[in-house]
């Protein structure tokens, strides 16, 4: 009886063994050069030495269609070194709808879009970064300040909500200190 039992459990571990790869198949494009330089420029990056990480981000390109946070990383060391031409146009050239997921990219493409007056193109790049707006309090300012002006240039008056006024009021600091009724 025993021996049935353990011939069994062996044919059924048999039966259901999947082979396991401890190998990824996506791995196999990247070059370990590319990876070293790329994960070189990201500590150069968080350490805030922007002229390495740009060395080490432009020594590894190859990655910018294969991985969609070098693209953030790679346009935030090109603004930081004041190359936002550049940074503008590795954007335009690189994106795509899955890697074109933060709002600044958005913000370079409508700064370019306004300074060429290409108004509905601006205001296409505005409503598509409305899903980062959300993000913190800071993205929806821009993206009201961004929303105004497009608007007031369009049509050639001014766009003023009460609501959005109202919660940068409510929000900040300014009205927390004048809530205290002078206990600065």
């Amino acid at each position: 009886m025993f021996n049935k039992l353990i011939k069994i459990i062996v044919v059924f571990g048999l039966f259901y063994q999947t082979p396991l790869y401890s190998k990824s198949a996506s791995f196999n494009e990247f070059n370990s050069r590319d990876l070293s330089n790329y994960f070189s420029g990201i500590i150069a990056f968080e350490n805030k030495d922007n002229s390495d990480a740009l060395k080490f981000f432009n020594a590894s390109k190859v990655l910018l269609n294969k991985h969609d946070a070098y693209l953030k990383r790679y346009t935030f060391s090109l603004v930081l070194e004041n190359k936002v031409a550049q940074a503008i146009n590795v954007i335009k050239n690189n994106s795509n709808d899955e890697n074109l997921d933060f709002f600044e990219a958005y913000l370079l493409l409508i700064a370019d879009n306004l300074k060429k007056n290409n108004l509905n193109q601006a205001e296409k790049y505005l409503n598509l970064s409305l899903q980062f707006q959300n993000e913190n309090r800071f993205n929806l300012v821009i993206f009201e300040t961004l929303r105004q002006y497009l608007y007031t240039f369009k049509n050639k008056k001014f766009y003023l909500t009460k609501k959005f006024w109202q919660y940068i009021i409510n929000k900040s600091s300014i009205s927390k200190m004048l809530s205290k009724k002078g206990k600065y």
